[in-house]
């Protein structure tokens, strides 16, 4: 007997095998699939049936049994790879006719077989092979009812419906059976367990055999099966529920059991266990569903007294299930005390199964759980004690452990507002709210006082701020679910009520802490701050590279002076050790840069696009073309190998992770044998090894001790030495950083942070350990730490852009404001407050600045790849930040699912597939996402629609480089908005989305009309519409729009289109506290001999004529009394203009782009320009003659002009300006050049200025690459390419 179940067990693996493996064939006939999923189904059935014979005594199936397990073998052979090949449809015909035969005769003498024993399974406990089994045959129904087939009764709509509701009462047991199962203790197993499993593998059993006789199959069209198979299938639900008496005492019985078990002590829940809430969760979908499933008849007179209640036990039910699936395995052990109150609802939903004549049998000392529950009472109240704690847990594993200060602020105001708009819903819980509200107002200087370093309880402070800030987030849900009625307000007042005694707690502990600081007055001196300076002075852009002289000197010879033939230099070697540093140092050495005639750069990263290489080579070679980005990378591949042909050129390719970047570049680099280079920077030896062409790999070493402690000083005290008491513990530090320069400048921020004395210096030094061994983990953990509080938010959230990415400062200090990191301070702008947080990890070496505007502040920033893989593994860990990868292969399905219950508070995807997949309660808790652009796809045109409906609590939506054919609704709190659309209006999304404070569209193809509803987005910060039309809005609504509200609170406008007086008047009014304005003017006519008063606060303005052909003069005078950057493009000047202009007084950024002068001259008066830093004049061709005062431009730091080809010459006056630091010529005649190169030896050679610097950038397709100096040796030239990685694009 053992030998025979031995080799049909081994019969079965292969034959199920053999049949996937046919399943798999790529290019297999469909109706030879179908009939190998037909053979395979039936055996999984007759597989089912062996395993009820091994558990029930029925002797009239032993031939039949034995002679399945024949056919099983059998099949093995017909199924075999020689036969198949052969004979396919005979062998399968051969076996469908055997299954048939057999079935046929088991449904002749089948008889409902009583389990006799359950199977001795040798240390298998039984639970779990009856949880197994029920997979096993809740799989097999769903199989038969989701596929089909031909001439089978389970296609028949009526029969199909009956099949579907057997496998829902059968998933419903299923479900009790996995929640018996957790809490089964084998040595004190009883019999009513043992009756449990046993009527639950019975009735699987059963279900499975019935449906599989009577209802599937071919050739059943040509059989009398009306056998009552419907009374069948309506038979097996009698089995399932708990009507007859039999079924509801063994499902009553056992429920007592577990719960005499946990109140003895004798069980607790499995809380390690992966799935344990659904367990807890599947089970209440069971009560429920039997709660559902109810019949009238049953019980009628506590019915009729319960009717009032049974709905709301039926809504709070299913508010426990919802929210117990959101619960962490973690939190699970903090519940598990109220775990036997779902064992009282089972008990009390199945007592409701009684009949009006039935007595219930009760064992000594048991009580009726209709007498011992009282739903009205106590039932109710321990079910809604349950739902407050599932609900809090839920939400709070979801929440961040850090978060930022400002979230008060926002919470405060949507509170009141709310009370406000939702009165009536909110009637129930108005005190309670209002106590809320008044204890957080009375709060908010501690959290002010959270950005003050030096106290002396940090980790107290840190930790109550973290509560503080997380009640606001649970007060912001519940309202929410009070407001959309998703839960019983009885249980939400109570989670409001718990939450104003956890307040009142932290309320004394923040006092507690005050009164100790009062008393004490010590602040910790060891991380005292520095005052604040500018962001234009703490960024050091241009400093020398510290360290590798030797190592520079011999590159430098490589890239100048080695083979003629094309050659790749490659630095090697570990993250933060300077790759990228000595690289792009090498790539901007003027002696270097002036050698090549072609340069270009990029950054690859791990996530790399061949397009997105392409494009950024071909724009350093070629200039900007805005035609490529629809061209395939293959064509640009070809453009890039056209344009470096013969040339000589240098490109950097920094970061490169794997070798098929190489490959997807070696084709364009053409070998002209003139000495062209590539310099190649990666930590996979691998890659270094396989780009090798002349030069061998450089293996970057690292510093030794002298280069460690320069770096250090350096860092820390810039151009002077060390102080005496700090120059051994300086040492000391410098030599423990294990020479990675990376560690040396993050611990060079930390102490940067200190003040300067050896106790404190001494304190850092203990805490990075006696010497890391290279690894700048444990300093990344120290800075960290040593963070201010709110700054630490602000830090990780870096972890939500891609790797490498150059992030423009001011989409970072929106996104920062929005997220409710800035917290407001009386005086100063959010703006200016987020800008001092990040001058603040700049000062710390955590962040790197990239670029400069023209006044100097820095535009762009970014973060060292290490840096950016600790803020992406420590937000994941703090649940600030998870990302996911849409285009992830070979994932199991229900391992999402689950990952997904687990969602952090913040999301950046990236891939191409952006779905995220059906709606989730997790998901509300969600409060960001970031869609990142597509890199892989070459050309992506089609617009997607996403739905978001599901994440209700959404503040930031970052869809920037995403087209949407369709705006967002419903997402009431909403802060930050970017998108790509075709929409021509958004008067629907900015009605729902008062929110708002930064809004973002690029719409392509159609102009857009701003609707009168932008005018209540009174919380506006930030508008940018690529094409913005403001004359319907005034022409259309002239009356809504003149009642409307003023926007004070916007700060910058992008790209409104005004076409009268009128309409620049009047939106002008409407914001005045603009600082940033760029707009486009179009009908100038419109505007003759007016003063165009702008906001007085308006600092930046660009203004555009709209067509580029017809320039035409600016009719209007500018009234902006504080206005320091003024950009015009495409308008004709007259000399009263450029007069007005002058006279503005805190002027300090002039550009002019494509403009006309009068008579192609400009005069200069004395006095003008009073405080101008940066002019520059771009594609000006009526200009000839510059007349420019000997007082004029006092302060002029920077001139730049470029494309003035008929200008004669630079004023002579200009050698004459003490402030002038930088003359940059590019394209323009030889007459300008020499006047450039005059004033350089005036004001270098006579005056003796050093730090001047005069250049003329030749473009690519200028052949001479003229040098002139002063004294023969001093370079005042260079090629266009090397400027910018000096001084930024203007």
């Amino acid at each position: 007997m053992m030998s025979s179940n031995h080799n049909y067990l081994s019969s079965k693996s292969r034959l199920f095998e053999h049949l996937q493996q046919l399943e798999d064939i790529r290019y297999f006939p469909e109706t030879s699939r179908d009939t190998v999923e037909f053979v395979k189904q039936e055996f999984k059935f007759l597989d089912v049936f062996l395993s009820l014979q091994s558990f029930t005594d029925e002797p009239d199936m032993l031939d039949v049994t034995q002679k399945v397990r024949d056919l099983f073998q059998d099949t093995v052979v017909h199924f075999s790879e020689l036969r198949l090949a052969e004979y396919f449809d005979f062998c399968t015909f051969m076996v469908q006719n055997k299954i048939w035969l057999i079935k046929m005769e088991i449904r002749s003498k089948y008889s409902f077989p009583k389990i006799s024993s359950l199977p001795n399974l040798a240390n298998i406990a039984i639970p779990k092979f009856a949880k197994e089994f029920m997979d096993i045959v809740v799989g097999n129904l769903r199989d038969l009812v989701n596929l089909g087939y031909r001439h089978s009764l389970v296609d028949v709509p009526e029969t199909k419906k009956h099949v579907d509701r057997v496998v829902r009462e059968l998933k419903s047991l299923q479900n009790f059976v996995c929640f018996v199962s957790e809490r089964f203790i084998v040595p004190d197993q009883s019999q009513h367990h043992v009756n449990f499993f046993a009527h639950a593998l019975s009735v699987a059993s059963h279900a499975s055999m019935l449906v599989w006789l009577y209802l599937s199959g071919h050739g059943y069209e040509d059989q009398d099966v009306a056998l009552g198979e419907i009374n069948v299938l309506l038979f097996l639900q009698m089995k399932f529920r708990p009507i007859q008496t039999s079924i509801r005492e063994i499902y009553i019985s056992v429920l007592r059991v577990l719960k005499s078990t946990i109140q003895s002590g004798g069980w607790c829940p499995n809380i390690q266990h992966e799935h344990a809430t659904d367990v807890e969760a599947n089970f209440l979908e069971t009560i429920v569903h039997n709660l559902v499933e109810l019949p009238t008849n049953s019980n009628a007179s506590q019915r009729v007294a319960l009717k009032d209640h049974l709905p709301i036990l039926q809504e709070m039910l299913n508010l426990l299930r919802a929210n117990t699936i959101c619960v962490p395995i973690q939190d699970l052990e903090l519940l598990r005390q109220d775990i036997d109150t779902v064992i009282d609802v089972g008990l009390f939903v199945f007592s409701l199964y009684h009949g009006e004549d039935e007595k219930e049998v009760m064992a000594p000392g048991e009580v009726n759980p209709t007498q011992d529950l009282d739903l009205s009472g106590n039932l109710k109240r321990i079910i809604s004690t349950m739902i407050r704690l599932t609900i809090r847990k839920a939400f709070q594993s979801n929440l961040p452990r850090i978060h930022g200060l400002g979230y008060v602020d926002f919470f405060l105001n949507n509170l009141k507002e709310l009370q406000r708009r939702h009165s009536d819903s909110l009637d129930y819980v108005r005190n309670q709210l209002q106590i809320i509200q008044k204890e957080f107002e009375s709060l908010q200087p501690f959290l002010e006082s959270v950005t003050e370093e030096g106290h002396n309880d940090l980790d107290k402070i840190h930790r109550c701020a973290t509560q503080l800030i997380g009640k606001a987030y649970e007060v912001e849900y519940i309202v929410d679910a009070c407001i959309s009625k998703e839960a019983h307000v009885l249980c939400l007042k109570h989670c409001l009520l718990d939450i104003m005694e956890e307040i009142t707690l932290l309320r004394d502990e923040v006092a507690d802490i005050h009164e100790k600081e009062m008393v004490g007055d010590v602040k910790n001196s060891t991380i005292t701050a520095h005052a604040s300076s500018s962001l234009t002075e703490s960024l050091r852009m241009d400093e020398e590279i510290v360290g590798f002289k030797d190592v520079t000197k011999k590159l430098k010879d490589q890239l100048i002076s080695g083979t003629k033939g094309r050659d790749v230099i490659t630095i090697a070697g570990m993250p933060g050790l300077g790759k990228t540093t000595l690289a792009y140092s090498l790539y901007s050495d003027r002696l270097v840069a002036s050698h090549f005639d072609r340069c270009a750069q990029y950054c690859v990263s791990q996530v790399y696009s061949r397009k997105d290489l392409l494009l950024a080579v071909l724009h350093d070679v070629k200039g900007e073309d805005s035609q490529r980005e629809f061209k395939r990378a293959d064509e640009l591949a070809d453009e890039l190998r056209k344009a470096l042909f013969s040339k000589r050129y240098l490109i950097l390719i920094d970061d490169v992770w794997e070798t098929s970047v190489w490959d997807d570049l070696v084709g364009c680099f053409q070998d002209a044998n003139n000495g062209s280079r590539v310099i190649l920077t990666t930590r996979n030896h691998e890659v270094a090894n396989y780009a090798r062409f002349h030069s061998d790999p450089l293996l970057l070493r690292m510093f030794n001790d002298d280069e460690s402690l320069e770096l250090l000083r350096k860092k820390v005290f810039g151009e002077e030495s060390f102080p005496p008491l700090l120059t051994n513990i300086g040492k000391q530090i410098a030599k423990r950083c294990g020479g990675l320069p990376l560690s040396v400048s993050l611990v060079a921020g930390i102490l940067l942070k200190m003040e300067k004395k050896e106790e404190c210096w001494e304190q850092v030094a203990n805490n990075i350990g006696p010497y890391i061994h290279n690894d700048s983990r444990a300093i990344l953990e120290h800075s960290f730490r040593v963070l201010p509080y709110h700054m630490r938010s602000c830090f990780l959230y870096f972890g939500i852009f891609l790797e490498d990415s150059v992030i423009p400062i001011s989409k970072l200090t929106r996104l920062w404001i929005s997220e409710g990191f800035v917290k407001s301070c009386n005086g100063k702008s959010l703006e200016d407050i987020a800008e001092g947080y990040l001058e603040n990890l700049i000062g710390r070496n955590l962040v790197m600045g990239t670029k400069r505007s023209s006044r100097g502040k820095i535009k762009a920033c970014r973060i060292h790849d290490l840096l950016h893989d600790f803020c992406k593994e420590r937000a994941k860990e703090q649940n600030l930040l998870l990302w996911i990868n849409r285009d992830q292969k070979n994932v199991n399905p229900s391992s999402l699912a689950y990952h997904q219950k687990k969602l952090a508070h913040r999301l950046s995807i990236y891939g191409e597939r952006y779905c995220i997949g059906e709606p989730s309660l997790s998901w509300s808790h969600v409060g960001s996402i970031v869609l990142h652009k597509d890199v892989d796809a070459e050309i992506s045109l089609d617009p997607i629609s996403l739905n978001f409906h599901s994440f209700k609590f959404l503040k930031v939506l970052d869809l920037e480089f995403t087209r949407i054919d369709s705006f967002p609704s419903g997402l009431v709190y909403l802060r930050y908005f970017a998108a790509k659309t075709k929409e021509s209006s958004m008067s629907s999304f900015l009605a729902n989305h008062q929110h708002l404070e930064t809004l973002i569209v690029f719409n392509y193809g159609n102009e857009m009309s701003l609707p009168v509803t932008m005018w209540e987005m009174v919380k506006l910060r930030y508008l940018l519409i690529s094409y913005c039309n403001t004359t319907t809005l005034i022409e259309n609504t002239r009356e809504l729009f003149d009642n409307s509200k003023e926007l004070y609170d916007l700060k910058t406008f992008s790209n409104p289109k005004f076409s009268c007086v009128q309409d620049a008047d009047l939106i002008l009014r409407k914001t005045p506290n603009l600082q940033k304005l760029r707009c486009i003017f179009h009908g100038i006519d419109y505007f003759k001999y007016c003063v165009l008063h702008f906001p007085s606060q308006l600092e930046t303005l660009k203004i555009r004529h709209k067509s580029a052909f017809h320039v035409k003069a600016i009719p209007f005078c500018i009234s902006a009394p504080n206005l320091k950057n003024l950009t015009l493009e495409f308008f004709f000047l007259h000399h009263k203009r450029l007069s007005e202009i002058a006279s503005l007084q805190n002027l300090e950024v002039l550009k002019l782009n494509r403009v006309d002068f009068e008579d192609m001259e400009w005069e200069v008066r004395d006095g003008e320009f009073p405080r101008l830093k940066v002019l520059k004049l771009e594609g000006i061709f009526c200009f000839k003659e510059w007349i420019v005062a000997d007082d004029a431009f006092p302060e002029l730091e920077r001139l730049i002009l470029r494309d003035c080809e008929y200008l004669q010459e630079i004023p002579s006056s200009f050698a004459e300006l003490s402030s002038l630091k930088l003359i940059e010529v590019k394209s323009c005649n030889k007459s300008v050049e020499n006047s450039t190169r005059d004033i350089w030896v005036t004001k270098v050679e006579d005056y003796q200025i050093s730090d001047f610097d005069a250049y003329v950038l030749r473009t690519a397709e200028e052949k001479s690459r003229s040098r002139a100096t002063g004294t023969g040796t001093i370079p005042w030239q260079i090629e266009a390419r090397a400027i910018r990685a000096k001084y930024v694009k203007y």
